[in-house]
This record gives structure tokens, C-alpha cells and sequence, in this order.
């Protein structure tokens, strides 16, 4: 699992991410579209550990 961190403060958990040219998209377990992030909007992607803990 991923966390992405947003510029605003809100973080948004998924399952996958694909990173493109004007931002990443983000994936559920599903691997169904999860929500689209910019880059000027994004400040992190992190995977988490089995213990919930986000390594930036």
C-alpha cells in the first residue's frame, strides 16, 4: 500500500500509482482509477509498512 501527500495537507491511501508526465494517478486494490494528482499538488509518495507506518 502507498500514501500520497498533498500539498493541502490530506493524504490519500492506494494500492498502486502510475506516475505520468503532468502528475500521478492513483490505483484501489481493484486497480480501478482511485483519484489523479497533479504534481503541484503532490508532496510525497510513500509506501506503508505492515505496522501502518508511511516511509516517505
Amino acid at each position: 500500500m502507498f500514501k500520497a501527500q498533498l500539498t493541502d495537507g490530506e493524504q490519500i491511501e492506494c494500492e498502486d500509482y502510475e506516475v505520468g508526465d503532468n502528475g500521478i494517478t492513483l490505483f484501489d486494490a481493484d486497480n480501478s482509477f482511485l483519484a489523479f494528482v497533479p504534481y503541484a499538488h503532490l508532496l510525497y509518495v510513500g509506501r506503508v509498512d505492515e505496522n501502518g507506518r508511511t516511509l516517505w
